[in-house]
C-alpha cells in the first residue's frame, strides 16, 4: 500500500510545526524523515496514523483518503520511541492485543502471536511483563504487536532513540532483518540519526524547520548532496568557500581540476573520511596530497608509507606500502609485493595488490591496493593502501593537496578525528577521519590535506 502527503500542514496554535509536505512511499520501500529537532518529521509521522489533524493537505493511503478518519480505522502499525506496552498485561497478550481489537478468531491470535514473537526472538519471554524485560526487549514487543494486525504500513518514530549504544546496534540489525522479512510494507522512519537512516532507508527525506529539504535515494544523498543543509546534515561533510574565476573553482588560492561552476554562493563538498593527511613536505602542495607521498618535477622520492619508506634518485618515482622501492637513473624498480618494473622513461607498472595498469611518460608511479600509474614528467600517486589510482592533475585519482596545521584530535571509536586549520581559509577548520593505525599528526604539526577530485562535489550554500 502507498502512502500520500500532499501539502499536509500541521499548526498548534500560531506555531507550524509542518509546512506544505508533498511526500510519497511506495509499497515495498523504506523511507526515513531526517532532520533534527523541532525539524517536524514527528508531527509529518503523527500525521500520518492520525494523531493529529492537518491544518491543510491530504493523506492517502492506498489512494483511498484517510485525512479525516481515526488512527483506529487506518490499518496502520506504529512503534513509538518509548515502546507504549501496557504495563499490566504480559508480552502475549500485548502482541495480541490489536488482533482482539478487531476480533479475529482465537485461534488466529494465538498462532499469529506466536509467529510475531518467534520472528523477533521473544518466544521465550511470552509470560514476562514488560517490567521484566530490557530496553531492547520491549521494543521487540512493540514491534510484533504492529506487525500482528499485518498492517500494510510501518510507522516506527525514534524507535532506537531511548536504548544505549550496544542495544541501539542490535536492535538496528533487528530491523534490517525485519525489512526482509516483511517485504511489501510500506515502512516509514523518523530519525534524527544518520547511521540508521542509511542503514535502513531506500530513500531519504531530510527536513529541517518544518519543510522538506532534500529527498532523494540514500546512497545519492549521501555521495552528491544538493544543498550545504544536507551535506553537514547527513555525513557531517568539510564545507570550504571557494572562488570562481571564468567557471574554474579554487580553494584557498588552489585549482579543483574537473570541477565548474558559472556564479557563486557554492561550497566544496567533501567528507572527513575522505581526505588524506601526510606530513608537511611530504607532497607537493598544490598538487599532490597522499598518505606520505610525493610528486617533484622530474624526480620521484617517496616518505615512508607503513613501512621503511623509498629513495628515488632519478628521473622515476616508484611507491610502495611495506617493503620501500628504488628507483634508479630512467627506471624505476619494484620491491616487496607483486612487483612491476619500469624501463627507460617510461612507467609501467605490473599487477599490485590486484588490478595494477600501466602508462606510458617519463615516471611511474605504484599505489598499493587497486593500483594505477598514469604521468608525463612527475609522479603523482592516489590512495594508499586502498583503492588508490595515480593520475596527470585534472584526471581521476589525483589529488589537490593544501597547507594546514593541526589544532584538535579526538578519538572516535576505531578513528582518529583531526582538526586543522588551513592556510588561506581564514577561520575555517577542516575536518579528517583517520583510521587508528594510520599515522595522526600531534597538535600544532604542519600537515598537507591531500582532497582526492573524485571525493570533492559543489553544493548550493544556505
Amino acid at each position: 500500500m502507498t502512502v500520500q502527503l500532499e501539502d499536509v500542514t500541521v499548526h498548534f496554535g500560531r506555531t507550524c510545526a509542518l509546512e506544505g509536505l508533498d511526500l510519497s512511499v511506495a509499497a515495498g520501500e523504506t523511507v526515513a524523515l531526517l532532520g533534527p529537532s523541532g525539524s517536524g518529521k514527528s508531527t509529518a509521522l503523527k500525521a500520518v496514523a492520525g494523531f493529529v489533524r492537518p491544518s491543510r493537505g491530504r493523506i492517502r493511503l492506498g489512494g483511498r483518503d484517510v485525512t479525516e478518519l481515526p488512527p483506529a480505522r487506518r490499518g496502520i502499525g506504529v512503534v513509538v520511541q518509548n515502546y507504549a506496552l501496557f504495563p499490566h498485561l504480559r508480552v502475549s497478550e500485548n502482541v495480541a492485543f490489536g488482533l482482539k481489537a478487531a476480533h479475529r478468531p482465537k485461534a488466529e491470535v494465538a498462532a499469529r502471536v506466536t509467529e510475531m514473537l518467534e520472528m523477533v526472538g521473544m518466544a521465550d519471554f511470552r509470560t514476562r511483563f514488560p517490567r521484566e524485560l530490557s530496553g531492547g526487549q520491549q521494543q521487540r514487543v512493540a514491534i510484533a504487536r504492529a506487525l500482528a494486525i499485518k498492517p500494510p504500513v510501518l510507522l516506527l518514530d525514534e524507535p532506537l532513540a531511548a536504548l544505549d549504544a550496544q542495544l541501539r546496534a542490535d536492535m538496528l540489525g533487528e530491523l534490517q532483518k525485519l525489512r526482509r522479512e516483511v517485504p511489501d510494507i510500506a515502512i516509514v522512519y523518523v530519525t534524527h540519526d544518520q547511521s540508521e537512516a542509511l542503514a535502513l532507508a531506500d530513500r531519504i527525506a531530510v527536513m529541517r524547520d518544518a519543510r522538506l529539504v532534500d529527498v532523494a535515494p540514500a546512497a545519492e544523498l549521501y555521495a552528491a548532496p544538493p544543498s550545504a543543509f544536507t551535506a553537514s546534515f547527513l555525513g557531517g561533510a568539510n564545507l570550504l568557500p571557494v572562488e570562481i574565476s571564468e567557471g574554474a573553482v579554487r580553494v584557498a588560492g588552489h585549482e579543483i581540476p574537473g570541477l565548474t561552476a558559472e556564479t557563486g554562493g557554492s561550497l566544496l563538498c567533501i567528507r572527513p573520511h575522505a581526505i588524506r593527511l601526510s606530513p608537511s613536505g611530504a607532497g607537493a602542495q598544490g598538487e599532490v596530497g597522499g598518505a606520505g607521498a610525493a610528486a617533484l618535477g622530474d624526480a620521484g622520492a617517496l616518505g615512508e608509507v607503513g613501512g621503511p619508506g623509498a629513495a628515488a634518485p632519478g628521473s622515476a618515482g616508484v611507491l610502495v606500502e611495506g617493503s620501500g622501492a628504488a628507483a634508479l637513473g630512467g627506471a624505476g624498480e619494484l620491491v616487496g609485493g607483486a612487483g612491476a618494473a619500469a624501463l627507460g622513461g617510461a612507467g609501467v607498472l605490473g599487477e599490485v595488490g590486484g588490478a595494477g595498469a600501466a602508462a606510458p611518460g617519463s615516471a611511474g608511479v605504484l599505489v598499493e591496493g587497486a593500483g594505477a600509474a598514469a604521468l608525463g614528467g612527475a609522479g603523482v600517486l592516489g590512495e594508499v593502501g586502498g583503492a588508490g589510482a595515480g593520475a596527470t592533475p585534472g584526471g581521476v585519482g589525483s589529488v589537490v593537496g593544501l597547507g594546514g596545521r593541526v589544532v584538535g584530535v579526538q578519538w572516535r571509536g576505531d578513528s582518529k578525528r583531526v582538526t586543522c586549520a588551513v592556510e588561506g581559509l581564514g577561520d575555517v577548520v577542516v575536518r579528517v577521519d583517520v583510521a587508528a593505525d594510520r599515522w595522526v599528526p600531534e597538535l600544532g604539526a604542519s600537515v598537507v590535506l591531500g582532497l582526492p577530485v573524485e571525493a570533492c562535489s559543489l553544493v548550493v550554500g544556505d
